[in-house]
């Protein structure tokens, strides 16, 4: 495979993705929009489907960045690095069987975050029931639990084809997780914990005692931890409805001295992005790298489609270091988007508590 073309990216070559549905895989977790493969399409066909393909094809013969890839594309210019850069960086050259998993564990989580779904939240299942926005049960587990086992399967099969594998663990809340704890225990005891790169994106409420028994005893060959936040403080826990702010500040510390590598994990929506320079001074203070995701879904919170003036998000255009993500603000406009903000968090009132409680003045002045 030759790769001189640029910006090429060997994620689509490497990398096995889930999707939130919990029935079907997906090209990449950073596109938008993403190429899914057919509703219960086995893995081993979808990574070799004429779908996956042409994007493939299309990686190999243009040197212009695809349309679905501007959140990368964003990145780099913004931070210098993204999903791209750190994949192309695997020197694996065996593409028949991905060399890393990216898997969305069910949707067991203790938070409920407001740029997030029930897809990927059991807590805002059972929010939005209460609110009598949504009706029926949470399927999601289930789906998951069926699948389990033939993905499991499939993820095994990477160590038949790689010395090392590298393990994206999502959610829900992958720490809070049985199935996850149990996984990565067989891991251990078939021997293949120090053949493992670990990830996995937590939202630092708890501390994974179970993966990390002891700080002198690390069986993996190396253990990254995504920390997901979206502000700090009071605010932090409006946004990421449950957590407590000193408790995640304790597991944030915890999780430095025993990971290999750390980093802060930002996802921006016009709820937040007046929070990034504190958020940048939190990660500075913990000598952490901050990285930022801007969110397309849902699309009402999108800073992309965002209908009113950028005044109305408190942003601050006169701090530059944030001016590519100023520039995404109402760059494709949607009628409406706003009072569907609006409309949307007000329908939590009688579940949630209001953000006045948290920071008035916020509230005041974003009538959020």
């Amino acid at each position: 495979m030759s790769t001189a073309k640029t910006p090429f990216c060997k994620v689509p070559f490497l990398v096995g993705f889930t999707t939130s549905d919990q029935e079907r895989y997906r090209d990449c977790c950073s596109k938008h929009p993403t190429i899914v493969s057919d509703q219960g399409q086995p893995f081993e066909q979808w990574w070799r489907s004429d779908k996956l393909n042409a994007f493939r094809q299309q990686l190999l013969d243009s040197d212009q960045w695809p349309s679905a890839c501007w959140r990368c594309k964003v990145s780099e210019q913004q931070q210098g690095t993204s999903f791209r850069t750190a994949v192309n960086q695997w020197p694996q050259t065996d593409y028949d069987h991905p060399a890393g998993w990216n898997i969305m564990f069910g949707n067991i989580c203790n938070l409920g975050c407001w740029s997030c779904s029930e897809k990927s939240s059991s807590v805002i299942f059972q929010h939005k029931k209460k609110a009598g926005l949504i009706q029926g049960n949470d399927l999601t587990e289930q789906k998951f639990q069926n699948n389990w086992p033939q993905l499991k399967s499939q993820v095994l099969q990477s160590y038949e084809h790689h010395d090392t594998v590298t393990l994206t663990l999502l959610g829900g809340e992958p720490l809070y997780n049985k199935t996850v704890i149990a996984f990565l225990s067989q891991l251990v005891d078939l021997g293949l914990a120090s053949r493992t790169r670990l990830e996995f994106h937590t939202n630092a409420t708890q501390f994974p005692h179970k993966i990390f028994p002891s700080a002198h005893n690390n069986t993996w060959q190396h253990v990254s931890a995504f920390v997901s936040l979206d502000a700090v403080g009071p605010y932090a826990e409006w946004l990421r409805y449950g957590c407590s702010w000193p408790k995640v500040d304790a597991v944030v510390n915890s999780l430095i001295k025993a990971c290999d590598h750390t980093e802060i994990h930002c996802t921006l929506t016009v709820l937040n992005i007046n929070q990034l320079t504190a958020l940048q001074k939190y990660a500075n203070s913990k000598q952490l790298k901050l990285n930022i995701s801007p969110a397309d879904d849902p699309e009402f919170m999108a800073l992309r489609h965002w209908d009113q003036h950028s005044d109305q998000l408190m942003v601050d255009v006169s701090d530059t270091q944030w001016q590519t993500f100023h520039q995404l603000i109402g760059c494709d406009a949607r009628p409406g988007m706003s009072e569907q903000l609006r409309a949307y968090i007000k329908s939590f009132d009688q579940v949630r508590k209001p953000l006045h409680i948290f920071d008035a003045e916020l509230a005041g002045a974003t009538g959020w």
